[in-house]
């Protein structure tokens, strides 16, 4: 019964934190993706080095769409959060049908007004549910999603097996994710990494954005504490490290898209502010930051911390 009492209290913990932090938590100075150079390359390594190419578009055109340039019928987001993701799969016209689930139900009700906002809601159905304890809406999906969601996920096994029996025999898992160190508990040599490359970044762009040292020069970067990060969402990164292998016991990956970020989601985090979007300067020290990080990625010395994942089920 303690256990049981415990699931129940982290989960009622996870839909209120959720319930609290609306889309605009990851915008602004300190998000290292609200950046659009950042942003860029991050698409650009989601669809394997295209220019100018949403991972979105990306799967909407290579998995979504048949042969006839017909778009799917069925579409499962898990963990849609306030909508943006489903309308904008119906803004380009990729699912003709969309079943979108989250567990915090004032993130749902804003995905509603959203959706009601901009003419789609007759092709979306927003339904408050907990992936890992309630049935999926359908049972023969064309594809299911995951965007920044299934890091959440403690069974992952569980969730992924019935991804597997609820999609058609020939239907994609789209995982579009945080895979790195649980609860960011990372190893000595990414925190030395990490340590190293801030110190490359000049003293005028490491000036923070965020409390209690705002307006100051970091002289150090911080770190997340694994305890603080339970604490505060009892289901962020719970097993973010064990995504790919579950993946891979239930399905075949046809894709597996590096994205950045092993390094730069803390280092720039709080700081991002500073590099000012179309300037030469901000953006060669960024493009710096780059090159390090997929150096260190592509010899194998950091693993990737995110990926675009796209699978198809075993038979």
């Amino acid at each position: 019964m303690g256990d049981e009492t415990d699931r129940y209290q982290d989960k009622q913990t996870v839909a209120e934190y959720w319930d609290k932090h609306t889309d605009d938590t990851f915008t602004g100075d300190t998000y290292w993706l609200a950046h659009l150079h950042v942003c860029r390359r991050f698409h650009r390594k989601s669809v394997g080095g295209e220019e100018n190419y949403h991972w979105v578009n990306f799967c909407s055109e290579r998995f979504l769409r048949d042969a006839n340039d017909k778009p799917a019928q069925r579409v499962l987001n898990i963990g849609c959060g306030e909508g943006e993701l489903d309308r904008y799969l119906v803004s380009i016209n990729a699912a003709e049908s969309i079943d979108a689930i989250d567990i915090a139900p004032n993130r749902i009700r804003i995905a509603k007004e959203n959706a009601s906002h901009e003419n789609c809601a007759d092709r979306i159905n927003y339904t408050v549910s907990d992936a890992e304890s309630s049935a999926f809406p359908r049972s023969d999906y064309d594809a299911i999603l995951f965007d920044s969601s299934l890091h959440h996920i403690n069974n992952l096994e569980a969730v992924i097996e019935r991804c597997r029996f609820s999609l058609k025999s020939n239907g994609v898992l789209i995982v579009n994710e945080y895979i790195g160190p649980n609860r960011y508990r990372f190893n000595d040599r990414e925190l030395e990494a990490m340590r190293a490359v801030f110190q490359l970044i000049p003293e005028k762009y490491r000036v923070s954005h965020m409390e209690p040292d705002r307006g100051k020069v970091r002289k150090e970067m911080g770190f997340p504490d694994p305890l603080e990060v339970e604490r505060v969402d009892p289901s962020e990164a719970i097993r973010s490290e064990d995504i790919v292998s579950a993946i891979r016991q239930f399905f075949n990956i046809e894709v597996f898209n590096p994205q950045g970020g092993s390094l730069l989601q803390f280092v720039l985090q709080g700081i991002i502010g500073n590099f000012r979007a179309g300037d030469g300067e901000s953006e060669r020290i960024l493009d710096m930051l780059f090159a390090v990080e997929d150096a260190l990625v592509d010899v194998g010395d950091i693993e990737p911390h995110f990926a675009l994942i796209i699978a198809r089920p075993k038979s």
